[in-house]
């Protein structure tokens, strides 16, 4: 078997990985720093580690099984890929989320307890502060309990907050879940209602593009705060930057959104009361190493004929 470890590990990195290939059947591992080195060797790949570009996949006849590095898998699940039933695909969900958890409550704390506006007023040497909203008892509401939603979840427990969620798989109710619902329209709708707190944590798919666009924000509550660290395009963005000038939403914290970099032309910043910040949530000095771990503990149990985690269903995006 040819294994194309396509992601920028170190040199010692990569001869470990070609020492768990070697003691796991004799394979062999082909490193490549960018594409045109990927499709060099492409023609004699079984598996893909890490960047699995389209024409590389295409350029791939053996191809059975790509470790992805990213989570959400939007971005990446192409038709050539999707149509090929023998290809299976794992992504790194989980891996990212207590990062991803804790920023979420930083723009949610940034937001309700005024620091975006005390550091604007310490540029302008004012001495004056913002909003002071005190989140003990609110209810929080989650679009979407997987790895990243049961992160936030975690973190509220400190702040005595009621928990409500949506999810269109998880059936079992995690500690700390008040109530869990499926994700239809109507038990969405119900949630954007009784919240004060909506975290969006589900992946973007065809089902939750715009999932949240101005029908849903009308639903909110006036003093209601929206958070998303997961995907861009699950929120409206016009829709939103209306909501924040009407004065629909009390405000909104986004990490990710539809087009990265976000436009200069993009009506959100010039939206008030919203705290943008540059797709951050899922960075962390411990992501290099649980990346490499996560990547090495997989390729071996591949290679051993066992059972990999997080393999995806190609059609449904997750």
């Amino acid at each position: 078997m040819k294994i194309l470890v396509h992601y920028p590990f170190t040199n010692e990195q990569h001869d470990h990985l070609r020492q768990i290939a070697r003691e796991n059947g004799g394979h062999e591992v082909f490193v490549a720093n960018d594409e045109q080195e990927a499709l060099a060797v492409a023609s004699e790949i079984d598996v893909i580690v890490g960047h699995f570009p389209p024409a590389v996949c295409a350029a791939a006849p053996n191809l059975r099984w790509v470790q992805s590095f990213s989570t959400g898998m939007d971005k990446f699940l192409f038709p050539e890929i999707i149509a090929r039933d023998e290809v299976a695909i794992s992504n790194v969900a989980g891996l990212y989320a207590p990062q991803g958890g804790e920023h979420a409550w930083a723009l949610l704390l940034a937001l309700t307890r005024g620091i975006d506006q005390s550091i604007r007023h310490n540029d302008q040497r004012k001495w004056a502060g913002g909003a002071t909203v005190e989140l003990t008892g609110q209810t929080l509401g989650l679009v979407g309990l997987g790895g990243f939603g049961l992160e936030m979840a975690k973190r509220a427990a400190g702040y005595d907050m009621p928990i409500i969620a949506i999810d269109p798989v998880r059936r079992d109710m995690p500690p700390g879940i008040s109530e869990l619902k499926d994700n239809t329209r109507e038990n969405l709708h119900s949630l954007l209602r009784r919240a004060d707190v909506v975290m969006i944590a589900c992946p973007r798919t065809e089902e939750t593009y715009h999932l949240i666009g101005r029908e849903e924000l009308a639903l909110m509550k006036e003093s209601a705060y929206l958070i998303n660290v997961t995907r861009g395009g699950i929120i409206d963005e016009d829709a939103l930057s209306k909501a924040l000038h009407d004065g629909q939403i009390a405000g909104a914290g986004i990490d990710v959104t539809e087009i990265e970099p976000l436009p200069e032309e993009s009506p959100l910043w010039d939206a008030p009361n919203i705290i943008l910040t540059p797709h951050r949530a899922g960075a962390s000095q411990h992501r290099p190493r649980k990346v490499y771990e996560f990547f090495c503990a997989q390729l071996e149990h591949y290679l051993k004929g066992e059972p990999v985690l997080n393999i995806i269903d190609k059609k449904k995006g997750y």
